[in-house]
């Protein structure tokens, strides 16, 4: 519990100094505002792909696992657990895995296979993309881009190994025995779908590029071009400080993530902090409206699903 609330206090000492920082620079960036309502309508449909996109990619990897489910409902259940993540505890990853195991008998165990495979499988792929740009459009001449390019890297190796690299299944009658056995049948079979792998991957790589565009627009109404490959790439950063988790949806740490990665691409500091500020308000927003949205409508479907005495009551069930 005290870790959990460390989380919140850890975000919000970062994005204290993030704001005073930002504040010294005031004079400067405000002027830069200039959003077009037709600019800030772009911003929310290239969010509303984005998660249509992760929505895909989650029904994919269920399909996996043997778990039909439908495109529209996972639509819902991402959009709400994404806005619900922002309140302690993880409330939504809890929805998300409760919703699962009532509406599509999902177990808890097969639900934490396959919420850590999927976070690996999108770091992995984040990161090979954002190596491949970096390499093929702008090369290692700085340090900045030498060490973004090492991260990739070893972050790339460290999870393929994990995800691909046998492991011997323990046979054991203890908890953990039995937790680390059934990770490793659910992570060998969906690893071994190769076909929904690739699937997945190519979902995956398209919500990328989408992030991108939307990091794009933001710089193109402050004035600045730093060409497409740059955006994906500051978009690969944003996914891959996901992977961290210091902080409730990585506030503040991926606010700095993007600001240096865009330093290293040829950006000022504060422009690079200013966007992904921005950036970040405009992924609240969507998120408020739309994750909003979404719990609403699933609380007039099923008033039980988002009932906070049932989620935490099915997530300490010890028969599943």
């Amino acid at each position: 519990m005290m870790n959990k609330w460390l989380k919140y206090i850890f975000a919000i000492v970062i994005l204290f100094f993030l704001v005073l920082y930002l504040s010294k620079h005031w004079g400067q960036l405000k002027g830069l505002l200039d959003f077009s309502f037709a600019q800030l309508a772009g911003l929310m449909v290239l969010c509303f792909l984005a998660t249509l996109n992760s929505s895909m990619v989650v029904k994919l990897m269920l399909g996996s696992l043997k778990v039909k489910t439908h495109l529209w409902d996972m639509f819902l259940v991402h959009n709400a657990a994404v806005l619900l993540n922002y309140v302690p505890m993880k409330f939504g990853t809890l929805f998300r895995a409760s919703y699962l195991k009532k509406h599509y008998g999902l177990k808890y165990t097969q639900f934490a296979t396959f919420f850590v495979y999927l976070t690996i499988l999108m770091t992995v792929v984040a990161a090979a993309l954002g190596l491949v740009l970096l390499l093929i459009f702008h090369g290692l001449g700085d340090h900045e881009k030498k060490i973004f390019a090492g991260i990739f890297l070893v972050i790339l190796l460290v999870l393929l190994v994990f995800l691909k690299f046998p492991l011997p299944i323990p046979n054991g009658s203890g908890r953990i025995s039995v937790l680390l056995r059934n990770f490793l049948v659910g992570r060998n079979q969906m690893s071994a779908d190769i076909k929904t792998n690739l699937a997945a991957a190519l979902f995956l790589m398209l919500t990328f590029l989408i992030t991108g565009l939307r990091i794009g627009i933001i710089y193109s109404c402050l004035g600045y071009s730093l060409g497409l490959s740059s955006y994906v790439i500051l978009g690969v950063i944003g996914f891959v400080v996901l992977f961290i988790g210091l902080t409730p949806g990585s506030l503040g740490i991926r606010e700095l993530f993007l600001g240096f990665g865009a330093m290293a691409l040829g950006a000022p500091l504060e422009i690079g902090l200013f966007v992904a500020t921005i950036d970040r308000a405009v992924a609240l927003v969507y998120s408020i409206l739309i994750g909003g949205g979404c719990v609403i409508w699933i609380w007039f479907k099923s008033p039980s699903d988002l009932k906070k005495s049932e989620i935490l009551e099915l997530s300490t069930d010890n028969k599943i």
